[in-house]
Formats: C-alpha cells, structure tokens, sequence
C-alpha cells in the first residue's frame, strides 16, 4: 500500500505529464567496445575466480549452453531461448547536475544489447532502444555522484545480507522518472562473480493497468568485491495481458482494470493490483515470454571484470 500512496502522490504532482511516460536518456557519443570474441569453453580469458557466496547458492554447476561472449569485461553465455547476439559499447560519463534528473548523470559505464530477442517494440526493447539491455556500472564513481546513490548501494547491501522473501522495496538503478507500481516473481540469484535479485515490475506516473508493452524483468546486483553494479532491464509477456496501458481488449484469462471514470477508482485499482500480483506471482517461470528461467540463466553466466 505504501507504493500506492507513493504512486498516487507523484500522479498527482505530474498530473500535466502526458501518458504512457517515456524517459529521455543522455545521447552523448559512445565508444565503441572492441569487437566481441567468441570464447571457447575451455578457456579462462577474461574470467575472474571467486569463492562462492556464503548467502546465496551458487550459480548453477550444469554447463551453460549458448554462446560465449566477452564484451569488453562483460563475460557472458547467451542461451538459445534468449538472444542471438549482444554487442556492447562504452558510455561516456554524464556528470552530476543538480538541475538534471536522476537518468542525466552516470560514471562511464558498459552498455550491452541485445538482437534477436524473442519479443520486440517494447518500451525496455534490448535491442532498439537506450532504456533495455544490461548496463554495469562501477560503484564508486556512481557512489561519489549523488546521496540518493549512495543509499541504494547500501539498501542493496542490507537486502542481500537478509534477504527477505517478500521485500518492501528493491533497490534499482538508475533511478527512474516514474514510481514502481508493483513488484513480483521475486527471486535472488547467483552470477559467477557476484549476487543481486531479479523481479517483474512496471514504472509510471499514475495508476497503469500491467500491460505487455511495460512490463519487464530487471535483475539489480552487485559484484562480490564491490566494484561493479550489474542492471538488466528486459522485457517480459505473458499471454493473459492486455498489450498497451490503454488497449480495450483483455485476453483470455486476463484481469480487466477498472474504468478510469469509475468513481471510486483509486480503490478498485488497488484491488486489481493485488489481483494481478496474485495472477503473476502464480505464474510458472517458463510460461512468460521469454521464460524468467530463461532470463535467470542468463544472468547467473555473467562475470564482470575491469
């Protein structure tokens, strides 16, 4: 319910914003990382070795299968369900403004996305737009830029040092222009050199029914030594939503949001959240699109290096 109230407060405050929200990122010119090698299983190049995490079970011990990249530091295996290719690229840094919003400052950073992804033309899209794909970050840096990064660092610290089975709140950078209207699907994961948790979620500035076009998988985390913080924002169907915040028709099997003309709104669409959790949280991983044991797989083969 504290989400609601956020989200009802921020609604009202944006109230001129126009609807669905979109987020502007920096377009300053990027570097190309170097050429993406193809890494034979047997080899060790650009791979850290770590000790296992003594709070979360390491990554899976069956062999990975897909294909091997290393993107400059970012070592990755991209399974069949997921991806056919990811390439990557070096985003200069943005320095902080207090005049700027929380996506217009960043250290530089390593962006990876994504072709062949199995859904497209979603607002997180790998493959075509700034806001999908995996970007990791170095702490330090980000730290040093702003209080409000500061605190999600620590928070994600004391998360996955406790690791509630159903947190209040789940660290997540960057920062978005908009409030979490929900979270679901929890569930901590294991990469080869580090830990986070993945989850489904929606963003926006007012009450938005959970719909295809929004919603997305992000995994948040961090590496074991500390250095780098590991983003994933990519997206997610499932075949009971509606496809726009706005669409008219619900699949079948789909749970219509309350008309926006209702006169107790507000609370029916409290009660279609909880509803909707209820539906998605039921769901079995491999019946989304792509399948979340998908998407955890890929997570759990990254390795993160200098």
């Amino acid at each position: 319910m504290k989400k609601f109230a956020l989200l009802v407060i921020i609604g009202l405050f944006l109230m001129g914003c126009s609807l669905p929200f979109t987020i502007s990122w920096n377009n300053a010119p990027t570097q190309e990382i170097e050429t993406p090698v193809q890494i034979n299983p047997t080899e060790t190049t650009g791979v850290i070795a770590t000790e296992p995490l003594a709070t979360v079970a390491a990554p899976t011990a069956e062999p990975l299968i897909g294909t091997e990249l290393n993107l400059g530091g970012v070592y990755m295996v991209l399974p069949p369900c997921m991806a056919m290719n990811a390439t990557g690229i070096l985003v200069p840094a943005a320095p902080y403004d207090e005049n700027n919003g929380p996506m217009e400052y960043y250290p530089e950073n390593r962006k990876i996305s994504l072709q062949g992804y199995p859904i497209s033309g979603s607002f997180f899209d790998p493959a075509t737009t700034n806001h999908g794909g995996i970007t990791v970050y170095p702490i330090a840096p980000f730290a040093a830029m702003n209080e409000a990064v500061a605190t999600e660092i620590t928070e994600m610290q004391t998360l996955l040092a406790a690791q509630p089975a159903a947190p209040d709140s789940i660290p997540l950078l960057p920062n978005l222009y908009a409030a979490q209207v929900f979270s679901s699907n929890e569930k901590y994961l294991s990469f080869q050199n580090g830990q986070g948790i993945r989850f489904l979620t929606q963003y926006a500035q007012y009450y938005a029914p959970v719909n295809n076009h929004e919603l997305f998988y992000t995994f948040q985390g961090m590496t074991v030594d500390g250095k780098y913080w590991v983003s994933a924002f990519l997206p997610v169907n499932a075949a009971y939503l509606q496809e726009n915040y706005d669409s008219v028709n619900v699949p079948a099997g789909g749970i219509p949001a309350p008309a926006m003309d209702d006169p107790n709104y507000g609370n029916a669409m409290d009660v279609y959240y909880v509803s909707m959790l209820e539906k998605l949280n039921a769901t079995p991983d491999n019946a989304f699109t792509p399948g979340l044991d998908c998407l955890d797989e890929y997570i759990q083969s990254l390795n993160i290096s200098d």
